[in-house]
């Protein structure tokens, strides 16, 4: 199931939101919660909710575990146990298939494949799951008693797909002990129509082009579309998966939670660092303190610690060459302008072309990222630098761009703080008259989404298959 769909928008948001409010005791609304966040997954993984479920019920078990056990050593062998537990499926249904088809390719040999789908969002929650444990072994969370809390933690439906990456420190109180207000509903619900109208509107409509121009007619397509067809792709990963975030948030704040910003208008960045620092934070944040500061982050071998957190996040974007070279790439420019501000360069210098900058790199990462086949990478690099007959859109390109032309301009500002800060002097937060029109808003877009998706038949969310 997901966010944008009909079923989500029309029968389970409502129902389950009715449900939870009705009753007013917090142990019988965590497990409203709970229940609708495992119908909620088990729609489309009937199977592989079971595997959540048992996941969480062994690190609940080595949680309890580590509080009890006096030795250190005891300690970081259940730590290393858990973690590994947590893994072992990510990498059986994720990784093990191009692992072994890469050995075959290398060796001759023939090692059975395994028959397994991947189950939607596994990274997201897996990661989670070992932040739990993590945290617990550092004394930076307590270990949760009741099983039934953790679980919710680990599958809660606002966040479970495609996050944001929640830290069980961050909301350990909050399962226990928060409060659900009209004004956190009121934000909760403008909040996740902005997001349903990022994704409904603008990732689509991008998408659809981008797909066009990429995947339908690549050999075919112009110098000029390829790059359009990319830019545009750029675009609709950044409105799919902050949108997604944006939902996520909103709806936390509808159940009374309160999640951290996932997105921070990435491309007013001035830099590729800066940019990464803004986009999708909570993954960078999990490779931060969970890999790039215990291999010695900044103090020593910083350079070598990118490269390996930027090799570790191409893989887990997908087992597949491409995001193993999306991510080395992204890694090089990163240690590039490490390299460069060590030698004084300013990256701010030129307020126009540093902006220019980002969005260049990005769009030309943005090939590794998009086709799975180096064949596809090969002959979009063709195209795009020019050895190709077709340099200018054709007259059909052209129609297909100027079918969304006046979204265009609306995007590009939707990339920038404007609109945030228009709203917030419109729809003015904590008033009546602030808090009447934030209703006619969300209202009105949810039903404007609604009506919307009816009609459209590309409604992909991308960041599922992470």
């Amino acid at each position: 199931m997901v966010f944008s769909s009909v079923i989500f928008l029309g029968m389970f948001l409502p129902v389950s939101m009715f449900l939870y409010f009705i009753i007013n005791n917090r142990m019988w609304r965590n497990m409203v919660l709970l229940l609708f966040s495992i119908v909620f997954y088990a729609w489309g993984e009937p199977v592989w909710v079971f595997a959540m479920i048992g996941l969480t019920f062994l690190d609940f078990l080595f949680a309890k575990r580590m509080e009890k056990c006096k030795s250190e050593t005891g300690k970081k062998v259940l730590l290393l146990v858990a973690v590994l537990a947590n893994m072992f499926m990510l990498f059986m249904v994720k990784y093990y298939n191009f692992l072994i088809s890469s050995f075959d390719a290398w060796t001759g040999l023939k090692i059975p494949l395994l028959n397994l789908s991947m189950p939607i969002g596994i990274s997201f929650f897996t990661f989670q799951a070992v932040t739990y444990v993590v945290d617990v072994y550092r004394e930076n969370a307590k270990v949760q008693k009741n099983f039934f809390y953790l679980l919710l933690y680990i599958s809660m439906f606002p966040q479970l797909i495609a996050g944001p990456i929640v830290r069980y420190a961050d909301i350990d109180e909050q399962i226990r002990n928060r409060e659900e207000t009209l004004q956190g509903f009121v934000n909760g619900m403008f909040r996740f129509s902005i997001g349903l109208a990022k994704k409904v509107v603008f990732a689509n409509y991008a998408g659809e082009i981008a797909t066009t121009f990429l995947t339908k007619n690549l050999s075919a397509s112009s110098t000029a579309a390829v790059w359009i067809g990319l830019t545009l792709y750029t675009l609709q990963l950044y409105f799919d998966f902050s949108g997604y975030s944006d939902m996520a948030i909103g709806l936390g704040k509808v159940f009374g939670f309160d999640y951290k910003e996932n997105f921070n208008y990435p491309f007013t960045s001035k830099s590729m660092t800066e940019f990464w620092a803004r986009w999708h934070i909570s993954l960078g944040t999990f490779f931060r303190d969970y890999v790039y500061i215990p291999l010695g982050g900044n103090r020593k071998h910083q350079l070598f610690n990118l490269f390996v957190v930027w090799a570790l996040t191409g893989l887990w974007h997908g087992a597949s060459w491409n995001f193993m070279l999306w991510g080395l790439y992204n890694g090089l420019i990163l240690i590039l302008e490490k390299i460069l501000k060590r030698k004084g360069f300013d990256f701010s210098a030129v307020p126009f072309a540093n902006h220019l900058y980002v969005l260049m790199i990005m769009s030309f990462g943005m090939v590794f990222f998009y086709f799975t086949n180096l064949h596809d990478i090969a002959t979009a690099f063709k195209i795009m630098y020019g050895f190709t007959e077709n340099i200018a859109l054709s007259l059909k390109e052209q129609t297909e761009v100027f079918k969304y032309f006046r979204l265009f301009p609306v995007m590009i500002l939707a990339n920038t703080p404007i609109f945030r800060d228009l709203f917030g002097k419109i729809f003015k937060r904590d008033t009546a008259i602030g808090n009447t029109m934030r209703t006619a808003a969300f209202a009105a877009i949810y039903v404007f989404a609604f009506v919307l998706m009816l009609n459209q038949t590309y409604n992909p969310f991308l960041y599922f298959r992470f």
